[in-house]
């Protein structure tokens, strides 16, 4: 006996649109589902950001940059969802149910919100990719192109060097910190680093040395970033100074280095801590002075 397809039956389409405000609590839900899912996968253990988090971050990203989803039968199945920054599109998040990640509808999406990108006049594009070898596929396709590991490092501090003579952390002055941002990261993220601080609570200290300006950093429950520093002689006081703040929440620290960031990394290796995971950063082009930078997490880099 055989079987034919129903003539009157009509395939889901797939509904692209922007995403509203009622949207978040959903769009988180994929963030989670997915990111579970591609941790069971390739057998990953690390610390997920609470859902809350998540949620917060992905209105500052809608309500400031690009977010878009996808609808199958009235359900979100999958979001995109981008930073636009002086020039820079950077991509906060790309999820897709596992149930609809071999369905061809992500990519889509994320040519949608890189059209987006180009439109509103983005140059670079770069993203902190996860090691989900078909969403490393499509970030290719648009010409991101590996740049450098991310490594996360984390544990208990065995040691680190203190701060020399002349370092202090003071209040943070958002003004310069954006100014600094302007040449290490080539980009002012005012509305990041205000949404960071304001909204998630997350202390921030500017870096004087003798007085002037040399730094800033964040730290967070044990968590250390962003942070960012003037000049190259810098980097081990501002850090010392961040890990020393951070060890005194936490008597766990973690800190994600990227791989050009040949400083901050030696300086995670002489902590003691270990190497916990790693991701990877895939950009359309080089950009600012990344070796005197640590980010924070794939939210908001």
């Amino acid at each position: 006996m055989s079987s034919t397809a129903n003539p009157n039956h009509k395939a889901s389409e797939v509904v692209y649109r922007p995403a509203r405000p009622e949207d978040i609590p959903g769009m988180a839900d994929i963030w989670l589902a997915s990111i579970r899912d591609m941790f069971a996968r390739n057998n990953v253990v690390v610390a997920l950001p609470p859902v809350a988090v998540i949620r917060e971050g992905y209105e500052h990203i809608r309500s400031t940059g690009i977010f878009h989803l996808a609808e199958l039968d009235n359900r979100i199945v999958a979001v995109a969802g981008a930073t636009l920054r002086d020039g820079q599109w950077f991509l906060s998040a790309f999820w897709a149910l596992p149930e609809v990640q071999r369905n061809k509808l992500g990519m889509p999406l994320l040519r949608q919100i890189w059209q987006a990108g180009v439109n509103a006049g983005a140059k670079v594009f770069y993203t902190w990719s996860s090691i989900d070898i078909t969403a490393m596929a499509s970030y290719l396709k648009l010409s991101m192109f590996p740049g450098y590991e991310i490594l996360l490092f984390e544990g208990e501090p065995l040691r680190f060097p203190g701060a020399p003579e002349g370092y202090t952390s003071c209040e943070f002055d958002l003004h310069r910190a954006t100014e600094l941002d302007a040449v290490v990261r080539a980009a002012r993220h005012a509305a990041d680093l205000h949404f960071l601080i304001s909204k998630l609570k997350i202390p921030a200290k500017q870096v004087n040395f003798n007085g002037e300006f040399i730094g800033y950093y964040l730290v967070n429950r044990g968590g250390i970033g962003p942070v960012a520093w003037t000049d190259p002689q810098h980097g081990v006081a501002v850090l010392s100074l961040a890990a020393q703040e951070a060890r005194a929440t936490s008597p766990s620290i973690r800190v994600a280095v990227l791989g050009i960031n040949h400083l901050a990394l030696q300086f995670a290796l002489d902590s003691g801590l270990r190497l916990a995971s790693f991701a990877h950063f895939m950009t359309s082009a080089s950009f600012g002075r990344l070796e005197q930078y640590v980010p924070w997490a794939p939210l908001l880099f």
